[in-house]
């Protein structure tokens, strides 16, 4: 009886324990912005994008050139601080517009390469906010996958992040 007892406390307390963790990114990975807007929403009690700070801690495998190609949808990217973001979005546009004029197959791999590498650094490296990168990396994804529809890397992000946007309740964007 007195070995049931123990084992029920045993049970009892890890359970305790066990509800009592928490997956939080460690203080040490985020910015000072980045706390102070996670203090904020935890006070408000605001479901927003989740955290994703680590990524940003991370390099991205990026077969395309690493991080010097990347951009993001240069409308949606008034305002954005990271300049990277602003220099790669525009270069992914350039290569868009030009793709779409030519049509040459040199045109199209530039694009996808611009593409992906704008969509890349967005989703794994920006220093911005989940809810201002998730939908221009999207978007780009989705332009990959117009013109390489068999594209493994942007089929695999672009699931990632509307699983994200599912997870969190909200409507996939357009």
């Amino acid at each position: 009886m007195q070995q049931k007892a123990i084992r029920i406390v045993i049970l009892f307390s890890s359970a305790v324990l066990l509800a009592a963790c928490a997956k939080e990114v460690p203080p040490e990975l985020l910015s000072s912005n980045q706390k102070k807007q996670q203090t904020q929403n935890q006070q408000q009690g605001n479901q927003e994008m989740p955290n994703d700070s680590i990524h940003r801690q991370l390099k991205s495998a990026n077969p395309h050139g690493g991080d010097e190609s990347k951009s993001t949808d240069s409308k949606s990217g008034e305002g954005w601080n990271d300049e990277k973001v602003v220099s790669l979005t525009k270069e992914a546009d350039e290569a868009d517009a030009k793709f779409k004029k030519t049509g040459a197959a040199g045109d199209k791999t530039a694009c996808i390469d611009k593409q992906m590498a704008a969509a890349n650094y967005l989703m794994f490296e920006a220093d911005l906010p989940p809810k201002d990168k998730y939908k221009p990396a999207l978007q780009r994804y989705r332009r990959v996958l117009e013109i390489d529809p068999k594209n493994d890397e942007a089929m695999t992000n672009k699931k990632q992040i509307e699983d994200i946007y599912i997870s969190m309740g909200k409507p996939i964007p357009e």
